[in-house]
């Protein structure tokens, strides 16, 4: 398990990168086309590119932690829900872009990083014997996880925004 582990942080910071050079920029150009879309505006209203980092990064540390504490532990249930979340991640940027109709920053690292996790989750689910009701478990603990710490992230993003933004 120890090789896979660390793919988690890994696969997360590549896909990320995409998300942190182009999604800011490519949010205030795409505005207009995106009205209709107004929660995505009001999460991102007065939202700079160093405050998407900031989150990006809490999240990276996040990632980090639970790899590392699974592998001090030999308990990966955390890291595999955790890990079952960003690859439905992944799927959301994907329909994300269907919907919209274009390209969005996130896009290409999420075609390329899905199959990845698909295939390292699987090879975990076979490695743990993980049965099935164990796997959903893991899954909606990792997913909650990750949802209320995107709360978080979002809170990191506006207030490093509004920091960078003032002494500006």
């Amino acid at each position: 398990m120890n090789c896979y582990v660390w793919l988690f942080p890994l696969i997360f910071i590549f896909h990320d990168m995409e998300e942190i050079i182009g999604f800011i920029p490519w949010l205030r150009q795409n505005e207009r086309k995106l009205k209709r879309y107004r929660r995505l505006i009001k999460t991102y209203d007065g939202v700079i590119t160093e405050g998407f980092a900031s989150a990006v990064f809490e999240e990276l540390f996040l990632c980090i932690a639970i790899s590392a504490i699974s592998n001090l532990t030999d308990f990966y249930g955390v890291w595999l829900g955790g890990f079952i979340g960003c690859a439905l991640h992944f799927v959301i940027h994907i329909v994300e872009s269907i919907i919209i109709g274009k390209y969005i920053p996130a896009l290409i690292t999420s075609v390329i990083c899905l199959p990845v996790s698909a295939f390292i989750i699987y090879r975990c689910i076979l490695i743990l014997n993980c049965s099935v009701y164990e796997l959903l478990i893991f899954a909606v603990v990792g997913i909650v996880l990750l949802a209320l710490n995107l709360r978080f992230a979002h809170w990191i993003m506006r207030k490093v925004s509004g920091y960078f933004q003032k002494s500006n």
